[in-house]
């Protein structure tokens, strides 16, 4: 996905989902991203949501932050340059009974553009903000006391790697005016940090199994990107579920390469992706979706290791990608 291709795209629908009234029915998939039956009581339309979300436990987990340094590899790799280095921080998020004498899955989770490692467990600065820590951890709560998944911990890093002191502005508006330059690297390079960094950061400090059995990585929109182009294209080898909530704008000649080339002995256990029927990302990630199990059979399969979900009447927002999360949750590990 170009910068200039997703800001002609996200100028068309900002606004969330259709609120009111009788949902409209989900648009015919472009190609077959198909959607068929599934065995997880996966949330469909966004009745739910309020809900979820905004019921808080009488058990409630907590979320820590972990600093580290890491380079800053898209900045490194695009302008040809060592050494950028950067000050960077995750959130982690642990259930009310977390108990280090327990082993946990993991599930890394990733914001879109304009958003940092606050928007899914951290509190917002501002009214502007578009964080949602205190929606997210409800539904984790609220999950967790129902017994919805097991031992997971979600970690919730950020693609961006901002020298301090930079010019670079990464706001939705900023991007959309042109003021990120690396806007299109970020999904492309981030795998680097993942595995040299943010991995072994988690695993030495919770602990967590440390197989690709035992992880995860959903995103939403560019974060979406970030699970294709940097996860499922480069760490397939560490990750075995993946999650894609709003969009793919990825090299598909590339991820099937990939997938049937150096990733070839490691099998998928399970590829979620969902997005509005209203949603500028519906078409690309359609398309992109229907390519790999029509090309791909023997990687992805419908109703096995393979899901679409489509949200009506719902456009590029948190209240869909929070019940992407719930629907991760409940196939994954």
């Amino acid at each position: 996905m170009t910068r200039r291709s997703f800001i002609a795209a996200s100028t068309l629908a900002l606004a969330g989902c259709a609120g009111g009234g009788s949902p409209e029915p989900s648009e015919t998939p472009a190609g077959n991203a198909r959607g068929g039956s599934y065995p997880y009581d996966f949330i469909t339309t966004l009745g739910p949501f309020d809900a979820l979300v905004s019921t808080p436990s009488e058990t409630p987990g907590r979320v820590e932050t972990l600093s580290y340094s890491t380079h800053a590899y898209a900045i490194e790799q695009t302008d040809s340059v060592a050494d950028v280095m950067v000050d960077k921080a995750l959130n982690v998020w642990l259930p009310s009974d977390y108990d280090p004498s327990r082993s946990y899955s993991v599930l890394y989770l990733l914001h879109g553009t304009g958003g940092m490692q606050d928007y899914w467990l951290g509190e917002p600065v501002t009214e502007t903000n578009d964080y949602h820590g205190e929606f997210t951890a409800n539904l984790l709560d609220g999950m967790h006391d129902q017994g919805l998944f097991g031992d997971v911990i979600i970690v919730a890093p950020t693609y961006y790697s901002i020298p301090a002191g930079s010019d670079i502005d990464n706001t939705f508006m900023g991007s959309m005016a042109g003021g990120d330059p690396y806007a299109d690297a970020w999904p492309q390079y981030f795998w680097h940090e993942l595995r040299d960094d943010i991995i072994p950061l988690v695993e030495n400090t919770y602990p967590v199994i440390a197989d690709r059995d035992h992880r995860g990585f959903a995103g939403l929109s560019r974060g979406s990107v970030t699970v294709i182009s940097s996860g499922m294209m480069h760490c397939t080898d560490l990750f075995s579920y993946f999650g894609c909530f709003s969009g793919a704008w990825s090299d598909f000649d590339a991820f099937k390469a990939a997938l049937e080339g150096e990733f070839a002995e490691y099998p998928i256990s399970f590829w979620y992706n969902g997005n509005g029927s209203k949603d500028f990302a519906l078409e690309n990630h359609q398309e992109f979706v229907a390519r790999a199990l029509e090309e791909m059979p023997d990687s992805f399969t419908d109703g096995e290791n393979y899901a679409w979900v489509s949200f009506p009447g719902c456009e590029h927002a948190y209240n869909a990608w929070a019940l992407d999360l719930y629907n991760c949750l409940l196939a994954f590990f």
